[in-house]
């Protein structure tokens, strides 16, 4: 009977000894799976502030070109505007120098 018991605490004491080392691998995974966890969470971070930022150069690009267009077009508009006031303001000049020159010769 005492061998029984003998071997019931052996038997006993393996198991525990199992258990401690099944407690120690499983706090290990444990530690590893939170830290790969957390290693993919930042890695999905820094990729989703890439495609963020290169979204924001891409509209950044597009408004600046349709900007300059804009622009382009503001100049054009103007330039033209400028053109017929100066062929106005001509014209205007060329008649005050004929009407003038009318009344001076006395017509």
């Amino acid at each position: 009977m005492t061998q029984v018991i003998e071997e019931a605490v052996k038997a006993l004491a393996e198991f525990e000894a199992d258990l401690d080392r099944i407690k120690t691998d499983a706090s290990e995974a444990k530690k590893r799976l939170v830290k790969a966890a957390a290693d993919e969470a930042e890695k999905a971070k820094s990729d989703a502030l890439a495609k963020a930022q290169e979204l924001a150069n891409e509209r950044v690009r597009v408004a600046k070109l349709e900007a300059e267009r804009g622009a382009e077009e503001v100049a054009k508009k103007g330039e033209v505007s400028l053109n017929r006031l100066k062929a106005a303001t001509l014209k205007r000049k060329e008649e005050a120098v004929e009407l003038a020159v009318r009344r001076l010769l006395g017509g």
